[in-house]
């Protein structure tokens, strides 16, 4: 019986994991500190692989049958890392770490060779291999000591020892990384994708989400799982807790797919502490007026007040900053201070920091709004009775601008009664900027207040819209320019209305000095409307980077532009660029029988987990990109490990689980496939003919050997993951 890891390839179906460059890899690898994290994700793999196989072999020879090897690894044409002999079985490792089999006399899984192995467990006693006396048994042509001449019932036994094996270690090892303590994201926002699921029902920052479904107290990972393998159609329930507001209410969450995965669009929580290892993070410091305090902020950081109001969650953060958007801000931080003897553990001071305003970059270019694209739940937009598609014409019967700086202007007016001009049932093609084309279109206004807001929506998610949460609405954004304002850069690089920018790039300080080239960039168009996006990622990066823009007129020549956006007067960044840790909790068992029960819990959710993502991607509910193959999954152990022990006992319970259903899918060359055959043997009385064993057997190895090729295109960027 054997294994390949590419049995495994659903394991890393939809963790999000960034892609690391190949380069990035390498060089990680040749770092000694990255040398015990290699070891304990080889080990761990290759546990897994040892666990389902000795599932087998124990069950074998408990059934008497021959096993004649017993490899980690393949030893494809006879390479071997190492090999030993100990009574009649060969224990090694094979050259090719891609999996592991036992091998037993008379049972071969390549279809090539099985009529071989057949033939050798019906000549060994001829051989001389075991002594000359009659043989008996149900299999009377085969030797007694072979795989062929079990029982079905033992037979079943030894196919499913395997799967059993890996489910009995699934709970064990959970049941470890419970005991030991799993450090889990919290359930709760930071921010939401303006425009998604999550902020189409009102979900802002600070929002704890406490209920998924059925599972009560989720952790964030829980999150990605329920969204993922969720119910598109009817939805997802959601129970949310707005700490700020005191208020707990359950919501239906119809999951977004134009990302090729399903999504509600929230980001993972953040603390309040600023990342312990800063200088190696963000090496030229922290990003915006964050790196400009005095005196300046440092590693580890904890803020615990704002202008003396204390402060104890990033939504209060956030709450606190928005007040004052002009004007500096006083922070009160716990800063850990290293005690005189080495041995002290780390004293912890209260200093006063400085944070100044940080002006909004601005590049002068005002581009041409696009319909409303969501309405947010419970907002004056959906009291007004706006809807999506709707085109917002004008505010007080003024033309409405930028539409990235709508909401800032409108917070003037909160309370105010203003007057929006709407022209429905606009098409796709038809914009706000183009009067003439509102001729034969309905237009109607509306009356709302303007609300007050204390959380951000950023567009930080390309072909994200632009939120206007004074008004509950995501407006889409496109690329072309509608307005230059004079004596800006953009005027001053020549770009004109009319004009398209197609591709947008930085070019950081460090390049300019170190003569590189600008990144790659994005590229924009009127299907990835992406200039929102542009904005905020402008706001975070180093001062005096340069935008390099290729711009398209309207005859469709193109030519490249560079400059260096200018501070706004009047527009400001609310977050200042504060980077924070995330937001953990420790979630630990209290005794042996609390670790069995969520070991337990832990394996029998990753089972189901398998089951219901094969039956999204066989429903083409999911797409098949989402797959992930050897590449992938190391690097997913990997990183685990770097998180700790008990998250790498985590990740191989996931595995462990996933390798028992995968591999006892009915597809022959697998254990699946197997048990098939001997159920219809059951039944019939005798086993079905060579010659449909080894076309089946064909079939479904070409089915792995295409998914194998598959999974590795994605692993290797062959093959878009979009």
């Amino acid at each position: 019986m054997g294994v390949c890891l590419m049995e495994q390839l659903m394991a890393c179906g939809f963790s999000g994991v960034p892609v690391m460059a190949a380069s990035t890899w390498f060089e990680w690898i040749l770092q000694p500190a990255s040398w015990s994290v290699i070891l304990q994700v080889a080990g761990g793999l290759g546990f897994v692989i040892f666990v389902h196989e000795l599932g087998h072999f124990l069950v074998a020879k408990a059934c008497g049958v021959k096993c004649e090897k017993f490899f980690l690894g393949f030893d494809i044409g006879g390479l071997k890392l190492l090999s030993v002999q100990w009574g009649e079985t060969e224990y090694g490792i094979g050259a090719l770490p891609l999996g592991g089999y036992v091998k037993m006399l008379g049972q071969d899984d390549n279809p090539a060779a099985a009529a071989q192995e057949a033939k050798r467990a019906k000549t060994v006693l001829a051989a001389g291999d075991l002594p000359p006396e009659p043989v008996a048994g149900p299999h009377p042509a085969w030797d007694p000591r072979s795989y062929p001449a079990q029982s079905v019932p033992k037979r079943m036994a030894i196919i499913s020892a395997g799967v059993i094996m890996n489910v009995i270690f699934a709970v064990l090892m959970a049941a470890g990384a419970f005991s030991l303590g799993v450090k889990e994201l919290t359930c709760e926002v930071s921010s939401v994708r303006p425009g998604g699921a999550a902020w189409r029902v009102g979900l802002r920052s600070g929002d704890e989400i406490t209920a998924i479904g059925s599972q009560q107290n989720p952790i964030f990972s829980d999150l990605q799982k329920g969204v993922t393998l969720g119910d598109l159609s009817k939805g997802v329930s959601f129970t949310i807790h707005r700490p700020l507001a005191d208020s707990t209410r359950t919501l239906t969450l119809h999951p977004d797919t134009d990302l090729g995965v399903p999504t509600v669009g929230v980001t993972s929580p953040f603390s309040l502490t600023l990342p312990k290892d800063l200088g190696k993070d963000l090496s030229d410091g922290l990003p915006g007026s964050a790196g400009k305090t005095v005196p300046p902020l440092a590693a580890g950081d904890t803020i615990q007040a704002i202008n003396g109001v204390v402060v104890k969650s990033y939504a209060e953060l956030i709450a606190e900053l928005s007040k004052h958007v002009d004007a500096a801000a006083t922070l009160t931080v716990q800063r850990a201070t290293p005690g005189g003897n080495p041995s002290e553990k780390a004293a912890a001071q209260s200093i006063v920091v400085q944070l100044p305003p940080q002006a909004a970059r601005s590049t002068g270019l005002t581009m041409t709004a696009l319909a409303v694209k969501a309405v947010q739940a419970d907002s004056p937009a959906a009291a007004a009775g706006i809807e999506p598609g709707d085109m917002i014409v004008s505010v007080d019967g003024e033309p409405l601008g930028d539409p990235l700086t709508l909401d800032e202007r409108l917070r003037d007016q909160v309370g105010s009664t203003i007057t929006l001009t709407l022209a429905r049932g606009m098409t796709e093609k038809q914009t706000a900027a183009d009067p003439d084309s509102q001729a034969d279109q309905k237009t109607i206004e509306v009356s709302l207040k303007p609300r007050e807001v204390s959380w951000i929506e950023e567009s930080r998610w390309p072909s994200s819209p632009v939120s206007v949460p004074t008004l509950g609405v995501a407006l889409g954004v496109d690329s072309l320019v509608a307005f230059v304002a004079e004596e800006s850069p953009a005027a001053a690089a020549g770009i004109k209305a009319g004009e398209r920018v197609v591709r947008v790039r930085f070019e950081t300080p460090a390049a300019i000095k170190q003569d590189k080239a600008a990144d790659v960039g994005l590229e924009i168009s009127k299907k990835s409307p992406s200039w929102p996006y542009i904005v905020s990622v402008l706001q975070q990066v180093p001062d005096g980077t340069k935008l390099q823009l290729v711009i398209e007129s309207a005859d469709g020549q193109q030519r490249d532009v560079s400059f260096e956006p200018v501070e706004s007067s009047n527009q400001f960044v609310i977050d200042r660029g504060l980077i924070f840790e995330p937001l953990y909790t420790i979630v630990r068992s209290d005794s042996l029988w609390s670790a069995l029960r969520q070991g337990g819990r832990k394996a029998f959710d990753d089972l189901s987990l398998v089951y219901r993502f094969l039956h999204k991607l066989t429903s083409n509910q999911i797409s098949p990109r989402l797959l992930g193959g050897p590449i992938e999954i190391a690097k997913q152990a990997g990183k685990s490990a770097e998180e700790g022990f008990g998250r790498l006992l985590l990740f191989l319970t996931m595995l462990s689980a996933n390798l028992a259903v995968v591999n006892f899918l009915p597809i022959p060359v697998l254990d699946g496939g197997h048990m098939v055959f001997l159920l219809y043997e059951w039944v019939r009385g005798k086993p079905p003919s060579e010659g449909v064993v080894t076309v089946l057997s064909y079939v479904g190895l070409a089915l792995i050997l295409t998914l194998m090729v598959f999974v590795f295109g994605l692993d290797l960027g062959l093959i878009p993951r979009r």
